[in-house]
Formats: structure tokens, C-alpha cells, sequence
């Protein structure tokens, strides 16, 4: 972890250890080890809990619009995936932004981005402004384009529940009208509510803690509901499902 922060974090990596140890030892093992990264702590283990982590060390990889683009032992995270990782990352943490780009950051942590590309245009070159916006750009830019993605691959429920945000998000910008043509798009798609019913019943599947007794049922009825909606996102995400859980009832038994 420490090559990678040195490798990568100029170009907009940000390394967090996490961990539900104490703080006694964590800042032991951080000083033996030289950490040159952040890291936070779980305790109770919610977040590992939510990645689904079943083992340590695991790593989780995020883009710059928050979304996880691989996850797995740290050891086989390859740059070729951090690279496709950064484009449109900040260069630098928002805690490293100079004391002048204040305004910009919290504008972008309300993700108003009109508003924090405006007060990005008045920083100067040496408080990085340009560096700033252009990483502003690529964060409206990645989030548009994960929308039309999303409509493309007819991920309809991923369209419905982030679209309106999105549109809030990039009010006042030239993407706004990009955003609002695919969710007039999805409101015209005569299929989307019967695929968004289907995609939150495996969502709904996807978060209940099963017990061994249970997953012979569960994918039976997933792979019933992947026949029912044969064609669309809710048969692909029901089939993917269906593999995870029948992985988890092989390694339990």
C-alpha cells in the first residue's frame, strides 16, 4: 500500500487502511510499518460488513464517482485497473487543497458542481485552480456518462435512483441537458417499471444475511426470476446473484 500511495497518489490515488483494531495497536503497526497512507477504523465491522469482505487482507477500488470497479485480494490489483481508476480524479485530497480553495470545497461536497467550477475559476494557477476544475470537469463528466451507461445497459433502477440527483448536481451546466434526455427516455421505456420492480426484489436478496438452510431456495427463486425477465438487467443481475450465492453454499458446506 505504501508503493502504491507513493506511485499513484499525485495522480489522484488515495490510500485508506481500514481496520477494527484499537488505536494502540493500529499506531503501533503504522509506526513499525511506516505507513505513509490514511486510515480510519470500522468498528463492529459495518463497512467491511457492507463490501462483503470474507477474508484479510481485501481491498476495494472506487472511481471517482464513488463506484466499485474492482475488489479483491490486494495483491492482484493490477495499475492497468488503478490507471483506469483515476481518470477524472482529483490530483489531490480535498483535506490538501489549499486554504484558498475552501469555497470550492464545499461546494463540491454539496456536489454543486456549477457553483464550485465558478469559485474554481477565480483561484490562481499556483493555488492550483486550473488542476481543480479540470478535475471538476472529469467528475461531472464520469458521473453523465456512468448515467447513459446505465441507460444503455438498461439498468433502469440505477438510472432511477441517481438520475434526479445527478440532475441537481450539474443544474446550471451544458450536462444538465444530456441528463434529463435519458430520464425522459426512461420515463418513455413502456418495460422500466416492470425491470426496476425486478432489479429491487434481487436488490432486496442482494442485502439479507442468509443462513446455509436458505440458499437453496434463494437461488431457486433467482434463477426463476432471471427466466421471468429473460432480456433485460433484472435476468442479469438475478443470474449473478444466483452464481454468488451458490458459491457461498458450496464454500458452507
Amino acid at each position: 500500500m505504501n508503493e502504491l500511495q507513493a506511485k499513484f497518489g499525485e495522480k489522484g490515488l488515495t490510500v485508506i487502511g481500514v481496520t477494527d483494531e484499537g488505536a494502540k495497536d493500529t499506531e503501533s503497526f503504522a509506526s513499525a510499518t511506516k505507513m505513509n497512507y490514511a486510515y480510519a477504523y470500522d468498528k463492529g465491522g459495518k463497512l467491511s460488513s457492507w463490501a462483503g469482505v470474507s477474508g484479510i487482507p481485501a481491498a476495494i477500488l472506487l472511481d471517482p464517482s464513488g463506484k466499485v470497479v474492482w475488489q479483491g485480494h490486494p495483491g492482484s490489483l493490477s495499475e492497468d485497473a488503478i490507471q483506469k481508476a483515476l481518470v477524472g480524479a482529483l490530483e489531490k485530497p480535498l483535506w490538501d487543497w489549499p486554504a484558498s480553495a475552501k469555497d470550492v470545497r464545499a461546494a463540491l461536497t454539496k456536489q454543486a458542481y456549477s457553483d464550485a467550477l465558478a469559485k474554481a475559476a477565480k483561484l490562481t494557477e499556483a493555488d492550483g485552480g486550473p488542476a481543480i476544475q479540470k478535475a471538476i470537469q472529469g467528475i461531472v463528466a464520469g458521473k453523465v456518462a456512468a448515467l447513459k451507461a446505465a441507460m444503455t445497459a438498461g439498468n433502469f433502477l440505477a438510472v432511477s435512483t441517481t438520475g434526479a440527483e445527478i440532475a441537481k448536481a450539474v443544474d446550471g451546466l451544458p450536462e444538465k441537458a444530456d441528463v434529463e434526455k435519458v430520464l425522459a427516455d426512461l420515463e418513455a421505456n413502456k418495460d422500466a417499471k416492470k425491470v426496476i420492480q425486478a432489479q429491487k426484489k434481487v436488490a432486496e436478496l442482494r442485502d439479507k444475511k442468509w443462513k446455509k438452510r436458505e440458499l437453496e431456495g434463494a437461488i431457486a427463486d433467482l434463477k426463476k426470476m432471471a427466466k421471468a425477465n429473460a432480456g433485460n438487467y433484472a435476468a442479469t443481475e438475478a443470474e449473478e446473484l444466483a452464481a454468488e450465492l451458490d458459491k457461498l453454499r458450496r464454500k458452507k458446506d
